[in-house]
């Protein structure tokens, strides 16, 4: 099948990746022919050991061995893809021939395979071997990964609630140390805490008020200038110290405090200091500069993901979470009112159609009084976007109405160039992910703009999208073209 492209002139990248797909393809399909070769004649010249299962395996290493030395690979590596391409071939005879003509990679047809391995009905699986061909073939790796994971959970949800539960069985926390007094946490939990903690993690470091410590392993950087003000509360704290001795921050004056030899530099000038924390001499002595701050209105010069890195730190170090604005672990997803009330096991789907979650999870999770919900109803105009599901409720908004009420959130026309939070989640649900071709960034985390440019294009629901902050540049220098009619992003 060919390739839709955006631009023309690509086309010869595209024809050198589908000889490379087919160049890859044929050495899965020589490497299996290999093995299945060298067990036959194993059964020829030895039949008394190919007759027990442990024989058989025996054998199978052994070439597993040989073709790992021929291709210069690890066993397990090359195992892995050997079993991969026995069952696609077996299997998935529709996924495995679009493979071998160069129109899917490897790469996603492993991933089919990965999830045919899940299925327990063969109608099932004839069902994903076609299905699964159609969408691998116009869509990404990661497009056709959230893809499988909507189709494993819709045609049997009931076994991928257990594998949910299992999972749930084994959450942990462990580490994996790097090199260069580095490491990595982990932490296996559900994906609807994961994007909970990751939500509040956001939220918190990108509010520039925000004080948020530096982790205490880290060194603060110096800046050259600070206002007067700020200068004069330097020694407001004292020499209190955090746990490893480098100072606490005062949030006050968002300077750190007990860095002896800056201390030493101020009283060898004669500053004096009383417990109001003025000192005589000023900060703009010290040669180096003073410390940055911690929120970014006082010169924090820490990244967004510096910030919730050490955020996180703060947080399970001191147990405290406590912050200058609302901590908000918003979590949307979509869910059928059949499904919320029982009659239908039929999962839930994250707002960007990446996860699916077990009915059952989502029904407890309601249930929990502590947990503020917001239902957001899905609007008829859901259904040309391939979303017919309609969760009940009300639409709540603290944003003033437009004149006619009659109309739904969908159909509107605002005044102003400014998205609404009602219509902005609406968009974020409806769209899922970045409107980009092939882009999987969490329409959540992207801009809402106008398709047409304001003031020339309307504030409603038709002329808007969500594009992430890469592609909203593109589209605005003119290198990223809209689409007369947006391809909706399935739920199914």
């Amino acid at each position: 099948m060919k390739a839709v492209l955006t631009d023309p002139m690509s086309e010869p990248l595209w024809e050198s990746q589908r000889r490379l797909n087919q160049a890859q393809a044929e050495q899965l399909r020589i490497l299996v022919n290999y093995v299945e070769s060298f067990l036959r004649e194993t059964e020829v010249i030895d039949p008394h050991l190919m007759r027990t299962a442990r024989g058989r395996a025996t054998v199978e290493s052994a070439a597993i061995m040989n073709a790992a030395e021929a291709l210069a690979a690890g066993e397990g590596h090359v195992f892995s893809q050997y079993q991969q391409a026995r069952f696609a071939r077996q299997h998935l005879p529709v996924v495995w021939d679009c493979t071998r003509r160069g129109d899917i990679s490897v790469r996603s047809l492993l991933r089919v395979v990965s999830a045919a391995e899940k299925l327990q009905s063969p109608v099932n699986l004839e069902r994903l071997d076609r299905d699964a061909a159609a969408y691998a073939v116009s869509h990404r790796p990661a497009q056709l990964n959230a893809w499988l994971s909507r189709f494993v959970a819709r045609v049997e949800p009931e076994h991928q609630a257990r594998r949910c539960h299992q999972g749930h069985v084994e959450r942990r926390v462990w580490l994996e140390h790097l090199d260069d007094g580095l490491s990595i946490l982990h932490a296996m939990l559900p994906t609807l805490t994961a994007e909970a903690i990751k939500n509040r993690l956001v939220n918190v470091a990108r509010s520039p008020q925000q004080a948020v410590p530096y982790d205490p392993c880290v060194e603060r950087p110096l800046v050259q200038k600070v206002d007067a003000g700020r200068a004069r509360g330097a020694g407001s704290a004292g020499g209190a110290t955090d746990w490893l001795g480098l100072g606490h921050v005062n949030e006050a004056d968002e300077t750190r405090v007990s860095e002896e030899a800056w201390w030493t530099s101020l009283h060898g000038q004669g500053a004096s200091t009383s417990s109001g924390g003025a000192a005589s001499t000023g900060i703009a002595a010290a040669p180096t500069g003073v410390l940055a701050g911690t929120s970014r209105a006082t010169g924090d010069p820490r990244t967004q993901a510096q910030r919730e890195a050490d955020l996180l730190s703060c947080w399970l170090l001191t147990g405290d979470t406590d912050s200058d604005i609302p901590i908000n672990g918003h979590v949307g997803f979509l869910i059928t009112a059949e499904s919320l009330l029982g009659i239908s096991d039929a999962p839930a789907v994250s707002r960007d159609r990446r996860h699916a979650y077990p009915a059952e999870m989502i029904r407890r999770i309601v249930g929990v009084q502590q947990h503020q919900l917001t239902w957001t109803p899905v609007p008829a105009a859901f259904e040309a976007t391939g979303f017919l599901n309609r969760p009940r409720g009300d639409l709540s908004t603290e944003d003033p109405p437009p004149e006619d009420v009659s109309q739904s959130v969908m159909e509107r026309v605002y005044r102003s160039r400014f998205v609404p939070r009602v219509l902005r989640r609406v968009i974020e649900f409806r769209d899922g992910t970045c409107q980009a071709p092939g882009c999987t960034v969490a329409a959540e985390h992207c801009d809402i703009d106008h398709r047409i440019p304001w003031p020339r294009g309307q504030t409603t629901a038709a002329n808007l999208w969500a594009l992430c902050r890469k592609h909203h540049r593109l589209k605005t220098a003119g290198l990223l073209d809209v689409p007369a009619v947006r391809e909706p992003l399935p739920t199914a």
